[in-house]
């Protein structure tokens, strides 16, 4: 790549097409809604996600949590500590290595998923109209390969 002098237009330019720009500004406007919607839950939407995935794997060790969430294990501890707090999840040591914790969401976790699923119902309904089904059709798959990308992958 030529070096060139960095100016406000040849940035302008870049963030015009930056796929990276681009996809973390959508997910924090459709963050925002969810999390608004979510608000009487007291659950943003990254505990909420973290809590169905537990939900549908239990019991995860907290790798295995962070790979699901394509996430790293540093932040989903950062994440869980509040939930565990709350007595939404339960972190015990694995019986055959006691070095690695395994995570299991209990029966709070359990109701306030329950509570909180048709508030994510009408957030993803918002969303949904508000892309069209057309666009959400092409946009799911596609979210899914984006995320299945990895920093190795060589394209």
């Amino acid at each position: 790549m030529d070096e060139q002098q960095l100016t406000s237009e040849l940035a302008l330019q870049a963030i015009e097409v930056c796929l990276c720009f681009h996809t973390r500004k959508a997910s924090r406007a459709v963050t925002q809604v969810f999390d608004h919607i979510l608000a009487p839950t007291g659950l943003k939407t990254t505990q909420l996600s973290l809590l169905m995935v537990v939900n549908a794997r239990t019991p995860l060790r907290i790798g295995d949590l962070a790979d699901a969430l394509v996430s790293d294990s540093t932040t989903v501890s950062r994440t869980i500590k509040p939930l565990i707090k709350r007595g939404l999840l339960l972190e015990t040591p694995d019986k055959r290595d006691r070095r690695v914790k395994l995570i299991t969401l209990t029966d709070s976790g359990r109701a306030a998923l329950e509570r909180a699923l048709p508030l994510w119902q009408t957030a993803q309904s918002q969303v949904a109209k508000g892309l069209g089904s057309g666009l959400v059709q092409n946009l799911l798959p596609a979210l899914e390969a984006v995320a299945h990308l990895g920093p190795s992958d060589s394209f």
